[in-house]
């Protein structure tokens, strides 16, 4: 059978009350009955210890125990220590006494042999080791003459009723703990319960395909916090989601472009309609190497964004590879009238990096920068140590890039210049995949513009 967390939090509430009290029943009626029994046995002792000295006084007058039980039945005024009785006895004394104590009146002689009994059970047996240890002598000049002592009923009325007294309190302290248990689950079960509920019919909605569900965080407790992380959750699901068909749609644009390119000569040229020249031959194969660009960069770019992309990083220093990637463009920039150059700090600590990564983020955006500055434009590499890190920038002294354009200028296929094709420019995945790389390494990357 299962059961909604709902009802397992009460019944646990009910469980834990009933064990609770339970023990509590159990060790109370321990406590109450080992206080019970060291309260009767010390008042037993202390009437024992009253009545011996009369006893010994009725013993030293006669010289026998003779004609002691009609004594203690009759005469009320011994038991409480001496004197004559006042006004007419009425019935047994000792026997009323004894009723009101709920213990019998035992008396033995020197050889434990008991002669008188108010319960008149055990007369003329002997004393029992049990009973002689609560019995106190009687004394008459040095020597023991008998044992007096007040031993309890078999069937102690007064105690049963004082132990019904004690179990029926805790029970009606358990009825009503239990009560009170249930009223408190019942409350917060419920309030523990229902943002539960609502996380898992947020959950169940995010399942079929509703990526907007949200759920109220309230509180500052685990379910307060759970829903925080559900919502965090959610929305970057949500933004993924919204990033991945972004990305198909971005794809399915940048790749129909070279594709129609190619199917638009092929078919022209087996149509006749464009003869079938190098020239024309190289306009395919230009289309031909930017796919596959683009689907490498793709490629390169998805992996790096899955953390999958493996690094093989070295120590090295930085300005070695800077001037090795700078010397790779030179060549390019002095065709454009372009200069090139570095500015690499003193002392520079060395860095862990993937050498070919690396190389392939400058390059990246020594090439962006060489398609955005004007002829005899200058394009600067430097290099400089902060805090124990290096910081590498890459500066010219373009056209410059507009407000809205800077958070924008790492998406994928983003373009300030909208006007500029693939053909004149990169795959548009050029700072995306750099991005990519320099977080791959631990670093970041940023972009500022006057």
């Amino acid at each position: 059978m299962r059961f909604s967390l709902y009802r397992k939090i009460l019944l646990a509430f009910v469980l834990v009350v009933l064990g609770s009290t339970a023990l509590t029943a159990f060790f109370a009626n321990r406590s109450a009955t080992s206080g019970l029994n060291v309260f009767v046995s010390r008042g037993a002792e202390i009437r024992a210890e009253r009545l011996a000295p009369s006893l010994g006084n009725y013993y030293s007058r006669i010289g026998s125990w003779d004609g002691v039980g009609a004594v203690l039945d009759q005469n009320l005024a011994i038991i409480e220590g001496g004197g004559r009785p006042r006004g007419p006895q009425r019935g047994n004394n000792a026997q009323r006494l004894a009723l009101f104590l709920d213990q019998r009146i035992i008396l033995a002689d020197g050889q434990r042999r008991v002669i008188y009994d108010s319960g008149g059970a055990i007369i003329g047996e002997t004393l029992t080791r049990r009973l002689l240890t609560s019995a106190v002598p009687v004394v008459v000049d040095g020597d023991s003459v008998g044992f007096v002592l007040f031993a309890q009923q078999e069937h102690d009325a007064l105690t049963e009723q004082f132990f019904k007294g004690v179990n029926r309190g805790i029970m009606l302290a358990a009825l009503g703990a239990v009560a009170l248990a249930l009223v408190i689950a019942a409350v917060l079960s419920r309030q523990l319960v229902a943002p539960i509920r609502r996380l898992t019919q947020a959950a169940r909605g995010i399942a079929e395909g509703d990526l907007s569900q949200r759920v109220e965080a309230s509180g500052g407790d685990e379910v307060g916090q759970l829903a925080v992380t559900f919502n965090q959750m959610a929305e970057k699901l949500e933004t993924g989601e919204a990033q991945r068909r972004q990305l198909l749609a971005d794809i399915a644009h940048e790749l129909r472009n070279p594709l129609s390119a190619i199917q638009g000569n092929l078919e022209g040229m087996l149509d006749g309609v464009l003869p079938l020249e190098a020239e024309q031959v190289a306009t395919v194969h230009d289309q031909t190497l930017l796919l596959s660009r683009l689907i490498e960069d793709l490629r390169l770019l998805s992996l790096a964004q899955a953390g999958q992309l493996p690094l093989e990083r070295i120590d090295m220093d930085i300005e070695s590879l800077v001037e090795s990637v700078v010397d790779d463009f030179r060549p390019l920039a002095e065709s454009n009238h372009v200069l090139l150059e570095t500015d690499i700090g003193n002392s520079l600590p060395q860095i862990s990096v993937d050498r070919d990564r690396m190389s392939q983020v400058l390059a990246n955006l020594i090439s962006n920068a060489l398609r955005h500055v004007p002829d005899s434009g200058r394009i600067e590499v430097g290099a400089v140590s902060i805090n124990g890190s290096v910081e590498v920038s890459v500066s010219d002294n373009g056209s410059g890039i507009s407000d809205d354009d800077l958070p924008h200028l790492f998406e994928r296929f983003y373009r300030a210049d909208m006007s500029r094709s693939r053909s004149a420019g990169g795959s548009g995945l050029g700072l995306a995949i750099a991005k990519e790389l320099v977080e791959a390494h631990g670093g970041s990357i940023r972009v500022e513009s006057t």
